[in-house]
């Protein structure tokens, strides 16, 4: 059998196959008895009359059209093992070049190949931004707020400083363009959104606050404000909007003393400990966020300098996969995947169409990081796996431990493997992105740490 190969682009190698001639006619004679057994032929059992008697009966285009896809099919198989091709995917026939000799050419896609970039140059800052006395000062107010008890009033009175006002609420914004009529706009007005406002001077704009102030409820107002030039919505800075209200309801709010708030909480300690707490968490966030960052912004250069060869059929099969575990997600909802398409009124194909441009960008970053860990030597010793695993173990009951530790050291202890090489992956992205010097490979690798998928994409989702 002779073979022809071609690299294509995008990790296709092109398969021209001429079939020998002794194939050949073996295929016409398995293609003669298969006729037979589906068309008798008169004086003969099925699958029993002589492959002259069927070529003459039904003509030999018509036999080699019906040997035809065994004969494909035979021999691309050979042909993949006499030219040792990797194939990572089905393939598609281009054309049946000609009949007599058969020959014919396919597509086939092969492994994805990656020419790293410099990796060791691109330089990232890490930008670990201060926690302020007010963010500590925030925080605490958060805590304390879901300690807050809401209390219906013993008897009626005007809403004061420290309420929650439960009311509707309709905004106008200077500038907007009106062209309803005088009906459609009260009718928009009635309606308004039902919202609950607490009364505090640093939680609504100054004139809403200063307005709402001595409302009853039943009492309807119309309070006009200029919103502050570093409001949140950038689109309304400065402008005035003005908000049409009626109060629905008041609660008086029973907010703990700043003492209670640690026993609320759980915490062992003081007010000041507990804020020194609140710090350091703040500062191991903003840590972790800058890091992530610095990460995310690394991954982004190396993606763009680095290039690629990647087969089509292992994005699709990647978007895929993305679109079976949003049906997964769905499904906790009692809401099928069938019922999501048709709500937005696109096919299944069309769902997997939108997943591709995501589909290659983690593509590409896991075949780059796959590259890193190679070229960096990363990976795992036993003994770092048992340490992972207790640190895992130290998070759970007692007695739980014994089980978990069973099936951490068995049928989980490939994951582990993959949570400390990512770990060491990040570590190193990291050194590498501010400049640090490159420590030596590890000396003793565990059979369990491979530089697979999961652990190279890994470092992409956390955040």
């Amino acid at each position: 059998m002779k073979v022809t190969t071609e690299k294509l682009p995008k990790s296709l190698i092109s398969l021209q196959i001429e079939i020998d001639r002794d194939q050949f006619e073996r295929g016409l004679d398995q293609a003669a008895r298969r006729l037979s057994q589906k068309f008798p032929i008169h004086g003969f059992r099925p699958g029993k009359a002589p492959r002259f008697i069927i070529e003459r009966t039904f003509g030999r285009a018509a036999l080699i059209e019906e040997a035809t896809e065994d004969l494909i099919n035979n021999a691309y198989k050979k042909a993949i093992q006499q030219e040792q091709i990797e194939v990572i995917g089905p393939p598609s026939l281009e054309r049946i070049d000609s009949l007599e000799p058969f020959i014919f050419t396919v597509k086939v896609p092969v492994p994805p190949t990656v020419t790293l970039a410099d990796y060791r140059s691109i330089r990232v800052p890490l930008n670990v931004e201060p926690v302020t006395d007010q963010m500590v000062e925030l925080e605490l107010e958060r805590m304390r707020e879901e300690h807050v008890i809401l209390q219906e009033l013993d008897e009626p009175r005007p809403a004061q400083q420290g309420d929650r006002l439960r009311v509707l609420l309709s905004t106008k914004v200077e500038g907007d363009e009106d062209e309803a009529s005088d009906e459609s706009e009260a009718e928009s007005e009635a309606a308004g959104s039902e919202e609950q406002l607490d009364l505090e001077p640093n939680r609504l704009v100054d004139e809403l606050y200063q307005g709402l102030i001595g409302m009853n409820v039943g009492e309807k107002k119309e309070i006009v404000a200029t919103m502050p030039d570093d409001h949140a919505e950038e689109s309304i800075r400065g402008k005035k909007v003005t908000f049409k209200v009626e109060v629905l309801g008041i609660q008086r709010r029973i907010v703990p003393a700043w003492e209670e708030l640690p026993g609320l909480v759980n915490f062992t300690g003081t007010l000041d400990e507990l804020k020194a707490k609140v710090r350091a968490d703040l500062e191991e966030a903003e840590r972790r966020r800058a890091e992530q960052a610095l990460l995310n912004a690394y991954l982004e250069q190396l993606v763009e300098q680095t290039t690629f060869d990647i087969p089509d059929v292992m994005i699709r099969d990647l978007a895929h996969s993305m679109l079976h575990d949003q049906e997964q997600q769905y499904a906790r909802y009692g809401i099928t995947l069938e019922q999501v398409l048709q709500y937005r009124g696109i096919t299944h194909d069309q769902a997997v169409d939108e997943l591709l441009p995501e589909a290659e960008r983690q593509t590409k970053v896991t075949l780059a990081l796959s590259e890193v860990i190679k070229q960096e030597g990363l990976t795992v010793t036993d003994d770092e796996i048992a340490a992972e695993i207790e640190r895992i173990l130290a998070d759970y009951e007692e007695e739980r431990r014994p089980q978990l530790k069973e099936m951490l050291n068995t049928q989980l202890r490939s994951s582990v493997a993959n949570v400390v090489l990512d770990k060491k992956l990040r570590a190193r992205l990291a050194e590498i992105a501010r400049g640090e010097p490159s420590a030596a490979p590890d000396a003793e690798p565990a059979t369990e740490a491979t530089a697979t998928e999961d652990q190279s994409s890994r470092a992409t989702t956390e955040s």
